[in-house]
């Protein structure tokens, strides 16, 4: 896709850190990064899909042999890794390409990734999600 800019790293028509790359996938540094102490990547499809929904499911596996390479690597230094990944603008997808955050995470790096407002369902209300989410799951 023309207008998509990691479509454009992996095209090479434009620069960016490239940490790996094989005929399916596509690792780069991230150049906005979580952690101050670098190695925050972004693993990608080299095909443009928007969503991890329009991923085929044979490539997706090569997507995640990726995360897992990229994660192996990370926690030989790391304390532990984060992997991301958004869908949609309200999600926090900034690039509509999909792609995967490997954020490694050391002590007390107060990068604030897993924190949100804990809630609670109201007696009864969990086993209505469910069954709203198998319903889903037919459609």
């Amino acid at each position: 896709m023309k207008d998509c800019l990691f479509c454009q790293f992996i095209a090479k028509e434009k620069e960016c850190p490239i940490i790996y790359e094989d005929d399916n996938i596509f690792v780069m540094l991230d150049v906005r990064p979580a952690t101050t102490s670098g190695g925050h990547c972004l693993v990608i499809p080299k095909k443009h899909y928007h969503l991890i929904t329009d991923v085929p499911d044979d490539e997706l596996i090569h997507v995640g042999k990726g995360i897992k390479m990229m994660t192996k690597a990370l926690l030989k230094e790391a304390d532990g890794v984060n992997v991301l990944q958004n869908n949609m603008h309200c999600a926090g997808q900034a690039e509509p390409h999909v792609h995967f955050h490997i954020i490694p995470r050391y002590k007390d790096d107060d990068i604030q990734i897993e924190v949100w407002e804990e809630r609670h369902y109201k007696d009864g209300e969990d086993i209505k999600v469910i069954k709203r989410i198998q319903k889903l799951l037919k459609e």
